[in-house]
């Protein structure tokens, strides 16, 4: 009887075709053992031949099912890819006077959507962007981060008061959310010489100094979005020469590494000053990615903001990463 071992083995890693080839070697095995053991044409021999082909057949039906069912995660997963593109389209990096470069990093490897987002658009007050993250995760989620972010797009390009804008999103997070449903989200706008901030209990944004330093800006918040927060108050923050601005969501500050320590955002943002945009984003993953040795719990969203240098060209938007942890 452990002949039949080795189909019921390949109808875990190998296909179905892989599968019946070895449930024919076991029932041929099968048939041709009852010579060397005496047991050839008796009832044993009949009910050991037939009990192998039973068991290749369940075999075979089981590396079928097996196959569908991945076949199927396949395209589910190839849906939720391109829902995640749609909800959250890549940055130009360079969207009025900021250059940007924003990234998703998705926190498993079997879902690639989730409830942080982030948008920049240009209009005529100047570009205007945000960084959220919704509480939860899920199809629930993605629902309201898409609403959100609808909303952003429609409003920002409307409203001419900032605070206006907020307060738009805010309503479409209480109408398009449960009871319980909430989004954290930092709004800012550009102007002459930096940029004017709407925190809604989101983390604090991290500016670099221009001399090779990263503080964690004081920006007065407000409650989350769909909370019924009363009123958004602008706040003014410089942003010029050689100065890097950084949004994030939580995942980027609230992932552990083995002994429990939160990751060092500002340090890692420090270290990555020296690069280039692209590559200090891609540092920062790479250094959040080696904290939490591979694995974290939370989906993850970096905008890096800097002023453009005059006379710098547009150039083609960044790409969405989609890809989860090493």
């Amino acid at each position: 009887m452990c002949l039949v071992f080795g189909p019921f083995a390949a109808s875990a890693l190998l296909s179905p075709l892989d599968t019946a080839v070895a449930g024919v070697v076991a029932v041929v095995s099968a048939f041709v053992l009852g010579w060397p053991d005496g047991t050839a044409g008796t009832s044993a021999h009949l009910v050991r031949v037939l009990a192998v082909a039973v068991g290749s057949l369940m075999a075979y039906k089981l590396a079928c099912e097996r196959t569908r069912r991945e076949a199927k995660l396949v395209a589910v997963r190839r849906v939720a890819e391109a829902a995640q593109q749609a909800i959250l389209r890549p940055l130009a990096k360079r969207v009025g006077r900021l250059g940007l470069v924003g990234r998703y990093v998705s926190a498993t490897a079997e879902a690639s959507v989730g409830g942080d987002f982030y948008e920049a658009v240009v209009t005529p007050w100047g570009a205007r962007l945000v960084v959220g993250d919704v509480r939860g995760k899920g199809l629930e989620a993605v629902r309201l981060a898409s609403a959100l972010l609808g909303e952003f797009r429609s409003r920002a390009a409307t409203e001419a008061d900032f605070a206006d804008v907020v307060s738009r999103v805010d309503a479409a997070a209480s109408d398009a959310g449960g009871a319980e449903d909430f989004a954290t989200a930092i709004f800012a706008q550009a102007t002459g010489d930096g940029l004017t901030i709407v925190r809604c209990g989101h983390p604090q944004p991290l500016r670099s100094d221009g001399n090779g330093h990263v503080i964690e800006l004081d920006v007065p918040g407000t409650l989350p979005l769909g909370l019924g927060a009363c009123g958004f108050a602008a706040t003014p923050v410089s942003l010029k020469g050689d100065q890097r601005l950084l949004l994030y969501s939580d995942g980027a500050i609230e992932t552990r590494d083995g002994g429990g320590r939160y990751f060092d955002l500002a340090a890692s943002f420090q270290r990555a000053l020296p690069l280039d945009a692209d590559t200090a984003v891609q540092q920062i993953l790479d250094d959040l990615g080696r904290h939490a040795g591979g694995v974290i719990g939370d989906d993850v969203v970096l905008v890096l903001a800097e002023p453009c240098h005059p006379g710098a060209p547009d150039t083609r938007p960044t790409q969405l990463k989609e890809d989860s942890w090493p």
